[in-house]
């Protein structure tokens, strides 16, 4: 399996990037870990990709010997051209000016 590299993506910016070449195949998933949950984008079969949120609960178990730290979803954003955020609703998931969207995921308290 090709090993991902790290790239500077700017100021206090780092990340991986997925070119989607089938001549040289990337894993299919790749996964940020981070307190309270992780990030994975996994390849379909035909290219496409699905990008999966999932927030830790207190009933995760050890994961390579470490504690998973439990989270919780606090706050979400969609962002669709031609309106202000404050604007958007979820029905606005089908628009087709939907260009960004985003979820906050906290530390359970």
């Amino acid at each position: 399996m090709k090993m991902l590299k790290v790239e500077h993506m700017g100021t206090k910016v780092q990340g991986i990037r997925l070119r989607g070449d089938k001549r040289d195949p990337e894993p299919e998933h790749v996964r940020v870990v981070f307190p309270g949950g992780d990030v994975d984008v996994a390849r379909t079969t035909d290219g496409e990709y699905w990008v999966h949120i999932r927030v830790n609960s207190s009933e995760d178990v050890k994961v390579n010997g470490g504690e998973l730290v439990a989270g919780e979803l606090v706050d979400a954003r969609l962002d669709v051209r031609g309106k202000y955020a404050s604007e958007c609703r979820t029905g606005d998931f089908g628009h087709p000016g939907l260009y960004h969207l985003a979820v906050r995921v906290a530390r359970s308290s």
